[in-house]
């Protein structure tokens, strides 16, 4: 593994193998799939740590939590926000046509001028994608209220809580039970 990586990364990749370390084929394609999010997220950090941690919380999210065994949608998970980094041609050849049209599927573009016009568009356009999509989001939305549950900067925290309830939650509630309480409960604990 490569310099710069935390004790995080190391060890939530490989708890993130163990769930398909009996398929060969599923820890290869995941493994590519990690080394492509490192290469996309290569020098940027969430905070303190790397960015890619942030994918592979997602994909522990993915697995651990909702107990997905489809190497395709976690491999999705480690790539949902990658192709800012990457090309989308990049994530088909490591790891296959379904796991890069889950990733585009999921792919949140930047919004420009109007933030909020941007972000209801986007979520408008998942809630028709196909649900391993959605949970991704979800996954996504997750994993980043969590981390912002002790954050010093409030107006942020306070921004992605308010967008998150008005658009992921009513998006978790269609998608998964199990997704929207967990959900709702991070954004509840954000202060």
């Amino acid at each position: 593994m490569e310099q710069g990586f935390d004790d995080f990364t190391k060890a939530g990749f490989a708890r993130l193998l163990k769930h398909f370390e009996d398929n060969t084929d599923d820890v290869v394609k995941l493994t590519r799939a990690f080394a492509l999010a490192n290469k996309a997220h290569r020098g940027h950090a969430a905070g303190s740590e790397p960015h890619v941690n942030h994918a592979i919380r997602v994909a522990l999210i993915l697995a651990d939590e909702l107990q997905m065994r489809d190497s395709d949608i976690v491999s999705a998970g480690l790539l949902h926000d990658a192709l800012d980094g990457v090309q989308e041609q990049d994530v088909k050849d490591e790891c296959g046509d379904r796991v890069a049209a889950i990733v585009k599927a999921a792919f949140e573009p930047k919004g420009g001028q109007d933030h909020e016009k941007a972000l209801a568009e986007y979520f408008a356009r998942l809630a028709k994608e196909p649900k391993e999509a959605r949970c991704i989001e979800i996954a996504d939305r997750l994993e980043k209220a969590r981390s912002l549950k002790e954050n010093a900067h409030r107006e942020k925290a306070a921004r992605f809580k308010d967008e998150t309830q008005k658009h992921a939650v009513p998006l978790a509630q269609n998608t998964d039970e199990r997704l929207a309480l967990k959900l709702s409960v991070a954004l509840y604990e954000i202060k």
